[in-house]
């Protein structure tokens, strides 16, 4: 397991408590969830681009083409425009990725800020959507959100193979300690991470299908 210093426990905390009030104040009206929004699409946004700027794109290992990188551009349309497809992606996808990284992250002990801001952003984004009653998640989200999520499996995974990338670390495993490390050798912890998802799709939804009634 990480060991987690003070500042990263902060963080998550934070995330929590800012993702519960936001939730609470765009439910109860309190405030313009349209603001909320585009403060949330322009950081996310932001610091997406912030990244690309930094770190720089290189065919074919530096792509943004991790699940982190396609869940962040999902949150902002589903900010930008509540189509449900969006906000049902940003949901099940980008919050349960977004968890995993920042309560296992794959980064040893240097956590930078804006590994904090890009995947709690995602995950305020996910729940003030959902929780806040601003977006929509539909019947069958769940296996749309699976069928996703298989399809980017089988496209990144022929391009891993093809050009020995690693990327959704579906050639291996990552070097750090995280869930994947109790998940088998290659190929078995792939068929774990299915089931993982599945399940944590299926968490997702009851409180979902609670907020939408």
């Amino acid at each position: 397991m990480p060991a987690y210093g003070l500042s990263h426990i902060l963080w998550l905390i934070g995330i929590a408590c800012t993702s519960a009030a936001l939730c609470f104040l765009c439910r109860r009206k309190w405030i313009s969830h349209r603001a909320v929004r585009m403060v949330l699409a322009v950081g996310l946004a932001a610091v997406e681009i912030e990244r690309t700027l930094r770190d720089g794109l290189h065919f074919p290992g530096r792509l943004p083409l991790n699940l982190c990188n396609l869940s962040t551009w999902a949150a902002v349309f589903a900010l930008l425009t509540l189509w449900p497809a969006a906000v049902e992606f940003a949901y099940f996808i980008g919050l349960s990725g977004a968890a995993m990284a920042l309560l296992m992250p794959d980064m040893g002990h240097a956590w930078p800020v804006r590994f904090f801001l890009n995947h709690g952003g995602t995950i305020m984004a996910a729940t003030v959507l959902v929780f806040g009653r601003i977006g929509q998640v539909r019947n069958g989200a769940v296996w749309r959100a699976l069928a996703i999520l298989g399809i980017y499996a089988v496209l990144l995974g022929a391009f891993d193979a093809v050009f020995r990338t690693n990327y959704g670390y579906l050639r291996h495993k990552p070097e750090g300690v995280t869930l994947m490390n109790l998940m088998g050798p290659w190929p078995f912890y792939l068929a774990w991470l299915i089931l993982v998802a599945l399940t944590l799709f299926w968490l997702l939804w009851i409180p979902a299908r609670r907020s939408a009634s």
